[in-house]
């Protein structure tokens, strides 16, 4: 279990700038889908960057066999909650979750990703933290 939450955090860190890297340099080009989209959709790299820093910081604490890792897990677990929570609300309620391009079901990949790792982090971490205090 130790050595998928090493992977899984560092796999968030990675996606996390990968994705960001080609949504800056126009690759992965943002279209206005629905009034306001743009906007909402740039709305996001501070809050992914936090996921990024959390994750990165839970990584590292891992690795080194530090109990910080517990915390940080956590928060890099409940911020991909709330992030695929508020993007998938946002895409039942403007309906742009049931259109399929492919632009959509990378978005919907991601957020099955944030909902199931943002649970397995907290799950995993949460029992890290119960040891820890247990000591």
């Amino acid at each position: 279990m130790r050595n998928l939450a090493l992977g899984l955090t560092a796999f968030t860190v990675f996606g996390i700038i990968v994705y960001w890297s080609l949504v800056f340099a126009k690759i992965f080009p943002v279209i206005e889908l629905v009034p306001g989209y743009k906007n909402w959709f740039m709305s996001f790299p501070l809050a992914d960057g936090w996921i990024a820093v959390v994750s990165l910081l839970a990584f590292i604490f891992l690795l080194r066999g530090d109990d910080k890792s517990a915390l940080f897990g956590l928060l890099a677990g409940s911020s991909l909650i709330f992030l695929g929570l508020y993007a998938l609300l946002y895409g039942i309620n403007t309906g742009l979750l049931f259109i399929l391009t492919l632009d959509e079901i990378i978005e919907i990949a991601i957020k099955v990703y944030c909902l199931s790792v943002g649970s397995y982090f907290i799950v995993y971490f949460w029992n890290l933290a119960k040891e820890l205090l247990a000591k």
